[in-house]
């Protein structure tokens, strides 16, 4: 009976939460940034849908360099569209 219910113990855990959110979070951010334009564009403030687009680009881009093991290629990107250069 102790067996059984240690092995159950170890089923439980945040792991699979986890890891839908890591897959989903591009998905995520596009949808909460969809409806923070409309909120603002409903309230007839389009200034700060722009800005709220503005800003939620810029932090998934933290994001992308904060969570991938790509990050000089990305900074390179980053850099490439403030010069317009070619990736």
């Amino acid at each position: 009976m102790k067996v059984a219910t240690q092995s159950r113990a170890a089923e439980f855990g945040t792991s699979g939460l986890t890891q839908w959110i890591q897959d989903n979070v591009v998905t995520l951010v596009l949808l909460l940034l969809a409806v923070a334009v409309l909120w603002a564009a409903r309230q007839g403030n389009i200034s700060k849908g722009i800005t709220i687009v503005a800003g939620l680009m810029l932090g998934v881009v933290v994001l992308g360099i904060a969570s991938g093991n790509n990050a000089t290629d990305l900074g390179d990107f980053v850099v490439g569209l403030f010069r317009g250069e070619d990736a």
